[in-house]
């Protein structure tokens, strides 16, 4: 994240969830093509509006009401991630674990994390989503993408709030609910924040390896004045000298 995020977060003392279709993976929340082959072999009978409008129309309701918290999971820093996430020389990566991701928030919405796994869209059905194309709920979706992407290694946190369920439980939603859903970005929230405990959240804080020491200088100020441990920052050991 940038700077000025990093300090939003401290100061709100929360994670921000962005909306799925806000992303930059337009495939989020999408099918793969061989299930939408599938879908229409196996609905054949069914109104075209239902296969060719409704259904579809449906998936984006699901990415409407879905919050997204994205990592990257690897054992060091990852220059790749550095130079495809980071827009200028004053950027934080925030080190933590599965754990205390898990452990650290302290908020009342139900989040569901999962490792990313990444498929060939064109020619596979995820394991689970049945052989004729159908899939048992609407949170998978959200737990696949491309093998474009497989250099995130990325584990999610995911808030799927969908309108139609409830405490008592989950209804069906009506071919007539979806013709009458708005898809108009303004109508739906941007993204959503979520209470955690950063002291159990954060285990590290990286410096962009292109930033001057000043940058870190302020960074130590900064979590010292939200009760941050300044000893976890530390400047990116990938813009270290070599040795000869």
């Amino acid at each position: 994240m940038d700077f000025t995020k990093f300090v939003s977060m401290l100061e709100s003392r929360s994670l921000y969830f962005p909306r799925a279709d806000k992303l930059e993976d337009p495939f989020e929340g999408s099918l793969t093509a061989e299930q939408v082959g599938h879908r229409k072999d196996s609905l054949e009978g069914y109104p075209n509006e239902w296969i060719e409008e409704l259904l579809p129309k449906f998936r984006r309701i699901c990415t409407r009401h879905t919050f997204l918290n994205c990592w990257h999971m690897n054992d060091g820093e990852s220059a790749a991630m550095w130079d495809l996430y980071l827009k200028a020389d004053q950027g934080i990566c925030i080190e933590s674990t599965y754990e205390s991701l898990i452990e650290s928030i302290d908020d009342e919405q139900d989040i569901f994390v999962s490792k990313i796994q990444y498929i060939d869209y064109e020619s596979r059905i995820p394991p689970g989503w049945g052989a004729d194309g159908h899939i048992g709920d609407t949170i998978t979706p959200f737990t696949h993408k491309r093998t474009s992407y497989e250099h995130e290694q990325e584990l999610r946190a995911i808030i799927h709030d969908l309108p139609w369920h409830s405490e008592e439980g989950e209804r069906e939603i009506t071919p007539d609910e979806i013709r009458s859903s708005d898809l108009d970005e303004s109508a739906y929230e941007p993204g959503r924040s979520v209470n955690v405990d950063l002291s159990e959240l954060i285990e590290g804080i990286h410096v962009s390896p292109e930033s001057d020491k000043w940058i870190r200088d302020l960074l130590v100020d900064v979590c010292e004045k939200y009760e941050i441990d300044p000893d976890l920052v530390a400047q990116s050991k990938i813009g270290e000298n070599p040795s000869f």
